[in-house]
């Protein structure tokens, strides 16, 4: 009877190693595409067979890339960018949040109801009164501008606030009693306990903010402020897209996002499994 369970165990974990490769490869395959892509050249791009791997590999589209667009400079905006809103989202997310899960004042509740109901309203309709209030302050096409309205997120601020609820308050009540204000028992108490939290709100921020699209086509005109999303859309031609380029231009902007995920996937998977965001 051991025998025959230990078994069917042992086929139950098979299948399911069977599977979850299978689910791992077909969700792998259209990167392999990219690269494959990446490297071919023109005519293979024309064939009516589609092929996976290059008839010669053409490592010049790479080349091809920097020459076309200032792509480097695509990138320095991007990585200010992405840093900027990153470290000023959790600082402001996580300092809302504390405030609402542990602090009382008049009109608490009120304020997290209408932080909530701007979770409903889509991004799309805040781009033109946004657009407005940047030319006001004469921020179009400056890193201010790209910046600053996307500090804010109501997301971030109701995650870290579930996060502190779930911290007892025996915390706050002995750090007060010991004379700490406020501010200072966020910074060395709460601060430090919600690291798991932090880091998942930090790498869904940083991954957004990477990949954002609207408000930096919107807000930037020369090619001097542009980043790489929406520098990667001036391959797209008129008549006629050379993949080929469109694609490594397309990996060179992935790269540092995969490299971050493969150094830090532990911790992100941990913040996410401990701040409930599953």
């Amino acid at each position: 009877m051991i025998r025959h369970r230990s078994i069917g165990y042992w086929l139950s974990r098979m299948a399911l190693h069977a599977l979850l490769l299978t689910v791992g490869v077909i969700f792998l395959l259209p990167f392999v595409w990219s690269l494959s892509t990446s490297l071919k050249p023109m005519n293979d791009l024309f064939s009516p067979t589609p092929t996976l791997i290059p008839s010669t590999i053409r490592w010049e589209n790479y080349r091809d890339v920097l020459d076309s667009v200032p792509f480097l400079r695509f990138y320095a905006n991007t990585i200010i960018v992405t840093i900027a809103r990153t470290v000023g989202g959790v600082l402001i997310a996580s300092l809302a949040g504390y405030a609402f899960a542990q602090l009382r004042f008049p009109g608490r509740d009120v304020l997290f109801f209408i932080l909530l109901s701007g979770l409903m309203v889509p991004d799309q309709v805040l781009i033109v009164p946004r657009f407005i209030i940047m030319r006001e302050f004469g921020w179009l096409d400056t890193y201010q501008g790209l910046i600053v309205p996307l500090l804010f997120s109501a997301f971030g601020v109701f995650l870290l606030r579930q996060f502190f609820l779930g911290i007892p308050k025996d915390f706050q009540e002995a750090a007060t009693l010991e004379g700490a204000n406020p501010l200072r028992i966020y910074w060395d108490i709460y601060l430090p306990l919600a690291r798991p939290a932090l880091a998942a709100f930090g790498f869904l921020t940083l991954l957004w903010s990477w990949n954002e699209f609207l408000w930096a086509l919107t807000i930037t005109n020369s090619n001097n402020m542009k980043v790489l999303s929406v520098g990667i859309a001036l391959f797209q031609g008129q008549y006629f897209t050379n993949n080929a380029v469109l694609l490594a231009a397309a990996n060179m902007a992935t790269f540092p996002l995969l490299i971050i995920f493969l150094f830090f996937q532990k911790q992100l998977v941990e913040g996410i499994a401990m701040s409930g965001l599953k």
